[in-house]
Formats: C-alpha cells, sequence, structure tokens
C-alpha cells in the first residue's frame, strides 16, 4: 500500500510539473516578439553592453539603457546609415538591401530591397536610432533552435546585413552582454 501511494505521489508530482511546462510553452507562445526575446535571456536587465567582432578586431561599448545604437552595430560591418530627419527614418543598406527603421506617425510602404522592421525594436532618443539589445541578441542567436518560427523568418530576410551569429548573455552584473559577430 505505502509503494502505490508513493508511486501515486511521483505519477501526480510528474503530471503536474508537465502541465506547468506546458502551460510555459503555452504562454511564450503568446508573448510578443520583445518579449519572448527579453524571456530568452533576463528582462529585469534595463543595462546592456555591446561586443562587435569584424575580421578579428572586438569593440567593446556599455550603456546605461537595454537599447544600442545602431550606428554603433554596424560602423565597422560596411553597411551605410542614413538619418532622414524630415520623415524621422533610418536606413541601414547593405549588398543593395536596406533596413528601415521608421520612427515617424506614419506607414513606409517597404519597396522589393526593402524591410521595415517593427516599431517595438526601437527607440529614437537623443537623436540615436537605438535596438532593443534582446532583440539584437536573439535574432542571430548562435544557440537558438528553430522552434520560434517568427525569429527564423527574420533570420532569413536579414541574411544581407551579414551577421554570422549573435550571442547573448544575461549577466549576473545587471547588463544584457550582447555579442555581434560579422562575416569576414
Amino acid at each position: 500500500m505505502k509503494r502505490f501511494i508513493s508511486l501515486l505521489l511521483m505519477l501526480s508530482f510528474v503530471v503536474s510539473v508537465a502541465s506547468v511546462a506546458s502551460a510555459d510553452d503555452q504562454s511564450l507562445e503568446d508573448l510578443s516578439f520583445v518579449e519572448r526575446a527579453a524571456h530568452t535571456y533576463n528582462s529585469s536587465l534595463k543595462k546592456s553592453v555591446l561586443n562587435v567582432s569584424k575580421s578579428g578586431k572586438l569593440t567593446t561599448t556599455e550603456y546605461n539603457s537595454i537599447y544600442i545604437p545602431v550606428k554603433d552595430v554596424f560602423k565597422s560591418s560596411g553597411a551605410t546609415i542614413r538619418w532622414d530627419g524630415k520623415n524621422k527614418i533610418t536606413t541601414i543598406t547593405n549588398q543593395g538591401h536596406e533596413i528601415i527603421l521608421n520612427f515617424s506617425t506614419k506607414t513606409v510602404i517597404p519597396r522589393e530591397n526593402q524591410l521595415v522592421v517593427p516599431k517595438e525594436w526601437l527607440q529614437l532618443k537623443n537623436g540615436a536610432s537605438s535596438i532593443n539589445a534582446f532583440v539584437l541578441a536573439y535574432l542571430f542567436e548562435v544557440y537558438a533552435d528553430d522552434s520560434d518560427q517568427e525569429r527564423v523568418e527574420w533570420e532569413k530576410q536579414l541574411e544581407f546585413l551579414d551577421i554570422k551569429q549573435t550571442t547573448g548573455i544575461g549577466g549576473i552584473d545587471g547588463y544584457m552582454h550582447v555579442f555581434v559577430e560579422f562575416n569576414d
């Protein structure tokens, strides 16, 4: 009888753990892309460190925000960055393709070689066009699996940026560490 009760208790524990895990998986699917990216690392972090590697050179910059200026991400990559103050749009151009960062209230209709990223990923502060550190790390995360189909689609669409891989580490030091490695 004791074995039966022990077995029953263990079985109920396994079922309850599986139910909680299943509920967690279900709730992740209901989160926005930014929330899923933040959840992957440590959503409580409020500061970031950007580490950019290109041709064996590493540049490291700290920020008192979770947003990282796109000029710092792409300045060593060979991409061109343009700011259109009249329309409040930043354009990043590489390999004949463009990413549009739209900070205006107007809708931008992309041309064939353009891609407009979601406003939820972005911030315009003190004249700097910035991207959420969690999103930046998550887009090309070397250790990510293909279970987040939206992430996989964005990674494919953004191949022209020539980012080899990213890695994100939510540090116990209070910083979100983002490592961006460009192809040589």
